[in-house]
């Protein structure tokens, strides 16, 4: 059975998650992760692509990459978890079963 995966939506969850998480740098996505043990058996994942990334087109591309990578990965991820993606310049220019692995790499 598949564990059931929620987006976060709110900024104040966002900030709790970078206040007291733990830091993940990568070379194309950096990940933010908190244990929390009132999510009922969820998993809770959030997308970060600020303006430094570029227009709104690369944003929103870098979004869908980043959802379709959590899609693969993080259905395996530990339960009662935040998780936030954060992309960076290099995302875009790489290919998805590179960006795959790194990510399998980097939660484990």
């Amino acid at each position: 059975m598949a564990i059931p995966i929620f987006t976060i939506k709110n900024r104040a969850t966002f900030k709790k998650i970078k206040e007291n998480g733990r830091f993940i740098r990568s070379q194309n996505i950096n990940i933010q992760i908190l244990r929390s043990q009132n999510l009922n058996e969820r998993i809770g994942v959030g997308f970060t692509a600020t303006k430094r990334l570029g227009k709104a087109v690369c944003r929103n591309k870098a979004k869908r990459v980043m959802r379709e990578l959590a899609k693969k990965i993080l259905i395996n991820g530990e339960i009662n978890s935040y998780y936030v993606l954060i992309a960076k310049s290099s995302l875009l220019k790489e290919p998805f079963e590179q960006l795959l692995e790194e990510l399998k790499y980097k939660i484990k």
